[in-house]
């Protein structure tokens, strides 16, 4: 008999036979080798998963991830219906893994083997910045982390910057999150960023907006030309795919290709005090981390905004309403938010005890 314990101790009773038993002694010897042989292999099973969990750790660390309270929103359920979703709807094909375009929008900190997909309007600068000073240690409040060159200079790489090979072992080993929010919410905060006052943006599109809307352009009082906010999603809804075409609101599905890159964490803006709280105490351990994050996220102490998005969207022309949820279609579904037929923003998926979106 073979005792496999904790502690790899491995004993090899003698076993005793007995005239009746009929066995010559090359049947013994043969009997023994085959005891000795089965517990070696037990053994080799045994190291082969302590080598395992010893040298893919933060893998193993993140199935704890899942050992939510059952009242509460598990990860796991997230993961699980973004890939019910992809598969269903076939969402998956088509991907040219070997096209850097499509990895262009991941940051890289090699020093904790993590990947970080960029979505503008969803904590961008804050989260690019929590992976610049996890990566390098610098903690500067001034620092412009939408320079990607100047990312780089300082040592946080994007995932094109690797060739085929590296970018398929990081892919497949490192850890990989993304953060997201209701689209319509996105859109409110992209509208409001960019073109609710005077600013770069609104400067580069106002020859489009002028030519678009001609006599009903609005200007301010300084002759400046203005955009409402049914006039831009007007344009997102007429001008998606060609000359209204931006990161801000270009879809989560086209940035970061969820179906295609399996997402270890999700974090969604909704419930981001309690999604961080599980991201730092399972993979982030330092409190200097998370001090870095709190401090460059205005966000931390977000609540259910979607009361002003369905404000603000009961006033625009239900027909364009339409036309924005067939552009986002995929970012609704694969993230579980909702859209209802009274024009209130939801979401699919939620924790019943405390009534909000998971």
């Amino acid at each position: 008999m073979c005792n496999l314990t904790g502690n790899m101790s491995l004993t090899i009773r003698q076993v005793h036979f007995t005239p009746t038993m009929n066995m010559n002694a090359n049947l013994v010897k043969v009997f023994r080798e085959l005891i000795i042989l089965g517990c070696g292999v037990l053994l080799t099973i045994y190291w082969t998963s302590a080598y395992t969990k010893m040298h893919f750790d933060t893998k193993l660390q993140l199935q704890s991830w899942n050992d939510i309270p059952k009242n509460k929103c598990s990860m796991s359920l997230r993961l699980r219906e973004l890939d019910k979703v992809c598969t269903e709807y076939g969402w998956s094909s088509g991907f040219d893994k070997d096209n850097v375009e499509n990895f262009k929008r991941i940051l890289v900190d090699d020093n904790h083997k993590v990947l970080y997909c960029s979505i503008p309007k969803v904590a961008c600068s804050s989260f690019k910045t929590f992976i610049l000073t996890a990566a390098t240690g610098i903690n500067d409040t001034h620092f412009d982390v939408h320079d990607s060159n100047l990312l780089r200079r300082v040592g946080v790489k994007y995932l094109t910057d690797y060739d085929t090979k590296e970018r398929e072992t990081k892919l497949s080993t490192y850890f990989k999150f993304i953060v997201v929010r209701h689209p319509f919410d996105r859109l409110v905060s992209a509208y409001k960023e960019k073109f609710s006052t005077p600013t770069l943006m609104l400067k580069w599109y106002q020859k489009f907006i002028k030519m678009t809307f001609k006599e009903n352009s609005t200007f301010d009082k300084d002759g400046r030309i203005k955009l409402t906010f049914d006039q831009f999603l007007y344009l997102i809804v007429k001008y998606y795919e060609t000359s209204f075409n931006d990161r801000h609101w270009l879809s989560y599905y086209e940035h970061c290709h969820p179906c295609n890159i399996k997402y270890d964490y999700i974090i969604k803006l909704e419930t981001i005090e309690h999604d961080l709280k599980m991201f730092y105490k399972n993979y982030f351990k330092s409190n200097e981390r998370q001090d870095v994050i709190r401090r460059h996220n205005g966000r931390s102490n977000i609540t259910d905004k979607l009361g002003e998005v369905t404000r603000l969207f009961s006033a625009i022309d239900p027909t364009i309403v339409k036309e924005l949820l067939k552009i986002y279609e995929k970012d609704f579904m694969l993230f579980s938010y909702t859209w209802d037929s009274e024009g209130v923003g939801g979401c699919s998926l939620f924790d019943e005890k405390e009534v909000k979106c998971c």
